[in-house]
């Protein structure tokens, strides 16, 4: 399931994790995180390849898959 591809991913989970709190910007979320932006880039891309998120206005967002994925990890408690 989609929630595996999210959790098991430490960088995935925190972007996916930030977008969903309603930060668009990668470079903020790298510094945020003190990551490396390319690193978090591609975590984006593959959230973005699974339907997870969207780039929108600028930004990133979640899609409704993203939004329901965040419901199910938030209730599970795994976020």
């Amino acid at each position: 399931m989609e929630e595996g591809f999210i959790i098991s991913n430490k960088i995935r989970k925190a972007v996916f994790i930030e977008i969903s709190s309603g930060e668009k910007s990668l470079t903020r979320i790298a510094k945020k995180h003190h990551l490396i932006e390319h690193v978090v880039e591609s975590a984006a891309k593959e959230l973005e390849e699974h339907g997870i998120i969207e780039e929108k206005n600028g930004g990133y967002e979640l899609t409704e898959m993203g939004k329901k994925l965040f419901g199910k990890l938030k209730g599970s408690g795994a976020i």
